[in-house]
């Protein structure tokens, strides 16, 4: 029933809360997990210009952190699949639109359900333009889980 579960992390609490509901469903069905997580890229303004001048921080290490943050969240989600007992883990990082492409990546790679977390870190942003749950549970075309 869920060979394949794409759980997308942000870090946030809601989506480690998913990643142990996802764990839970690989465990009962000898599933496989890909944990993915959606980054935006790092984009200049003047702003932040400034900001990484005073602080003495190049263009590429901005990216750099970003990259680095993704991939503790990561590993914080494969340490609780496996310590749940999930023996199939993969692990993804995307740039571009979170919800756009979790759901691209459902479906380039048929997964058979998403978990991801009610609320992530992009808070304000879902209280402005509805949230990443909600915009991937409509456009996806496999069961979609959110958990709380």
């Amino acid at each position: 029933m869920f060979e394949k579960i794409l759980c997308a992390v942000d870090g946030s609490a809601h989506s480690m809360r998913a990643v142990e509901k996802a764990a839970a469903l690989a465990v009962k069905f000898e599933g496989e997990i890909i944990f993915l997580t959606v980054a935006k890229a790092v984009k200049m303004n003047e702003g932040l210009r400034r900001f990484m001048e005073v602080e003495h921080i190049s263009g590429q290490d901005a990216q750099y952190v970003l990259d680095s943050f993704s991939q503790e969240v990561l590993a914080e989600a494969k340490g609780i699949a496996k310590k749940a007992g999930v023996k199939k883990i993969k692990t993804e990082v995307k740039i571009g639109q979170p919800a756009r492409s979790i759901v691209e990546y459902a479906e380039g790679n048929k997964v058979d359900a998403i978990v991801m977390g009610s609320r992530g870190h992009g808070d304000l942003e879902a209280l402005l333009l509805g949230s990443v749950s909600h915009k991937v549970a409509s456009l996806s075309k496999v069961t979609c889980i959110t958990v709380r």
